[in-house]
């Protein structure tokens, strides 16, 4: 008779614990997505449009209110950001569409000079349409060549350190 094999014994798999990763307060685009076109008007009643910043890298801050601790703590990093770079354009869209004399008492009190605000929630759609998902507040960064290289959506009020550092990281890294 053939011999008899003991059959082995069930050895218990060690589990192992899923790494947890702290996700980044930006998303990188791996494919590059042309921005759409785009033209604003500033409080001063001036326009801009996307030929106007060609050249130029762009960080496009959307918004729901102005006057919110969130808004008011990205306003401020940005306006540091954008004292030390000299080829950033940076922009603050209103989603709410807010009137002119609003926007020009806010970007007073907040003593905003490197900061073009406007309130248009037509080029919030039209960045939504690109992005499929683009929740307020967000920043968007363009590159000179007028592509949306990076964004951060949705941002939370205890990001907006590391999303400054970040941002700074980036406009570095576009040369």
């Amino acid at each position: 008779p053939p011999e008899r094999i003991e059959k082995p014994k069930p050895v218990p798999l060690p589990k192992l614990a899923p790494k947890k990763i702290k996700a980044k307060p930006y998303t990188v685009e791996v494919r590059k997505i042309l921005s759409p076109e785009f033209a604003i008007r500033t409080q001063e009643l001036q326009k801009v449009t996307k030929k106007d910043l060609e050249g130029k890298k762009v960080i496009i801050l959307f918004l729901k209110n102005l006057y919110t601790p969130i808004s008011e703590s990205l306003l401020s990093a940005l306006q540091k950001i954008a004292e030390k770079e000299k080829n950033l354009t940076v922009i603050a869209v209103d989603t709410n569409d807010a009137d002119f004399p609003l926007l020009q008492g806010f970007k007073n009190s907040m003593g905003l000079k490197n900061v073009i605000l406007t309130a248009d929630s037509y080029v919030y759609r039209e960045f939504k349409e690109r992005l499929k998902v683009l929740k307020v507040p967000s920043l968007v960064v363009i590159d000179e060549y007028g592509f949306i290289r990076f964004f951060a959506n949705g941002i939370k009020s205890e990001e907006i350190k590391s999303v400054s550092r970040e941002l700074k990281r980036i406009i570095m890294s576009l040369g």
